[in-house]
């Protein structure tokens, strides 16, 4: 899901994977003295290797870079003491896709390469474009621990079962990263009614009639209830259904198609008739006969939501929450300070009931962030090198916590960010210059450091808030009796990694495959009218009883049988190769 790709987090904060490796210069001799086997002990010490020529490797960047070679950065200055590589970046402006698939055609491909896709990294192994690099796992005792749950998950999505690559974001500790997309709820009114806990969708139904009464207009204009960009693709099929997420027994694994994943049973179920996919349309619904959906909502894009909401006109947004923080500044500076949102939970009334930890999606592998060494790499066993040094304690903190004295103290045996460090994170330009960001195609991840720390540091909750909440946001988390943005999701939840269910894909060309599609038409169509149409409980009941019985007649269940044999025999496989 579109929706679920997006992070609270600033870009600045998390890193982005702007960089893409392409062709690059060999400026190696003949003769030169040749690097150590990845991962040995020379490979892996603090101690710089033998001097060796310099070797510069271009990269290709979709953003705009102002960075034209790695040595210009702090961070790329000590990688060319250590190895003497120097990576060189040029924009490649256009359509990456096409861009991957022209070069496998052409066998002009670079020497590392970073692929968006599973599909692609598959046809790239089959080509035989790619070079395996399992050798790194048995010499690299840094690389085969800090990747040990990704590893077979890695080889099983090649065709021979051999490793060709490592992906970027992982292994992520969710506390890092939780991703939690509830109900942004604006503070004045939680104010005006006494800072209620909201939790359930009674609560939310009670609070946002109160809050339409006691504020019809807002600086001139008719107050909303609740904006929802339902007219985006992935609106009406992702977001309308998503309270199962909200629960304790799904996450968002396997996207927003025709099936569930159950993460508490490990085994996929159909989502039109699951339970709590029922109690959220049942929800939007009685929001519509309450008057406080906006109308809209149902041919809004991001535009028209965002306009809303940065007007502060809408006392509630649904799912779609990373923009809070900028909404609030955007209010701030109109001279607004009091209309602001923050993120709120929600669930539905027999997830209240069951009182469940919720499950927490934690990716465990991150197919669009793929890196490989192809066979075009002029000295692959150098790559090999920087790329398991990279796994190291070393390497790891250098890449996304920066120089100790600069970017870090060390305070008690903790890393603790400096005055320096925190202005990078909100400067592009500045953290451009350290290098954070540069890097990511030799591999980054979401998890801590043996000091507890995460090693970017910009993870940590506390200074995630410290940077990104406003004044106001903060005072509203301590009426309420929070000690982070996050705190009720962490105390309340746990992880769910993903494990392999979220690589289990049906192929489309396929009869099942259309039948997939055909299901998921039928549930986004229907689940409109089943917002809309109903005057009543009773009525929703009936109408919903009658959808249920015409989606039945498709004979769903084959598409989830299918599913769950799929993902039986990749567990078989990966148990296999692990």
């Amino acid at each position: 899901m579109k929706a679920t790709r997006q992070r609270l987090v600033s870009a600045a904060l998390i890193g982005s994977l702007l960089f893409i490796s392409a062709c690059s210069t060999d400026k190696t001799k003949e003769g030169a003295q040749s690097s150590p086997p990845s991962g040995s002990p020379a490979a892996e010490s603090s101690k710089s290797p033998a001097v060796k020529q310099e070797y510069v490797i271009k990269v290709l960047t979709q953003g705009n870079n102002q960075i034209k070679r790695s040595d210009e950065t702090k961070i790329g200055k000590k990688i060319k003491e250590k190895f003497n590589i120097v990576f060189e970046y040029t924009q490649a402006p256009g359509n990456y896709a096409d861009k991957l698939n022209l070069m496998l055609a052409g066998s002009d491909y670079p020497e590392i390469i970073a692929i968006q896709d599973n599909a692609t990294f598959d046809k790239y192994v089959r080509a035989g474009a790619l070079l395996p690099i399992d050798d790194v796992v048995k010499s690299s005792t840094a690389f085969s621990e800090r990747y040990k749950v990704q590893l077979p998950l890695w080889k099983l999505s090649a065709f021979d079962g051999k490793l060709y690559k490592w992906e970027g974001m992982v292994p992520v500790d969710f506390r890092n990263n939780v991703e939690v997309n509830d109900v942004g709820v604006r503070t004045d009114v939680l104010k005006q009614q006494g800072w209620p806990k909201l939790v359930s969708t009674d609560d939310y139904i009670q609070f946002l009639k109160k809050g339409l009464e006691a504020n019809p207009t807002t600086n001139g204009k008719k107050t909303i209830g609740m904006i929802v960009p339902f007219g985006e693709p992935w609106g009406m099929q992702g977001i309308s259904s998503i309270m199962y997420e909200k629960g304790g027994r799904y996450s968002t694994a396997a996207g927003n198609l025709g099936v569930l994943w159950n993460q508490v049973d490990k085994k996929f179920e159909d989502m039109m008739t699951n339970e709590y996919v029922k109690e959220s349309l049942a929800f939007f619904n009685k929001l519509y006969r309450e008057g406080i959906l906006d109308k809209d909502s149902f041919t809004d894009k991001m535009d028209q939501f965002q306009e809303k909401l940065n007007s502060g006109r809408a006392l509630s947004s649904w799912y779609v929450v990373w923009g809070l923080t900028a909404a609030n500044q955007g209010l701030i500076d109109a001279g607004h300070p009091e209309l602001q949102y923050i993120n709120q939970p929600i669930r539905s009334k027999k997830q209240v009931e069951r009182n469940e930890k919720r499950q927490i999606r934690v990716e465990d592998t991150r197919p669009f962030a793929i890196f490989a060494i192809t066979k075009n790499a002029k000295q692959p066993e150098r790559i090999k090198e920087l790329v398991a040094w990279a796994a190291t304690e070393e390497g790891r903190t250098l890449l996304q916590s920066g120089i100790e004295g600069e970017e870090y103290t060390v305070v008690n045996g903790k890393r603790v960010p400096t005055d320096s460090y925190k202005k990078a994170l909100t400067n592009p330009e500045l953290s451009g210059s350290i290098g954070f960001g540069s890097f990511d195609f030799l591999g980054s991840v979401m998890s801590n450091a043996p000091d507890g720390v995460p090693y970017s540091m910009s993870l940590d909750p506390k200074l995630q808030d410290e940077l990104q909440l406003t004044q106001g946001m903060r005072d509203a988390y301590k009426q309420l009796g929070w000690e982070s943005s996050k705190d009720y999701f962490v105390k309340t939840g746990e992880a769910a990694n993903t494990g392999i269910a979220g690589t289990i894909a049906i192929d489309t060309t396929s009869e099942l495959g259309a039948l997939h599609q055909k299901m998921v038409d039928f549930r986004v169509k229907n689940s409109a009218t089943l917002i809309v149409s109903p005057k009543t409980d009773e009525e929703f009941e009936t109408m919903y009883q009658s959808v249920i019985a015409s989606y039945k007649q498709l004979k769903p269940e084959t598409v989830v049988n299918e599913y769950n044999k799929l993902y039986q025999e990749k567990q078989a496989q990966l148990s296999q190769l692990k």
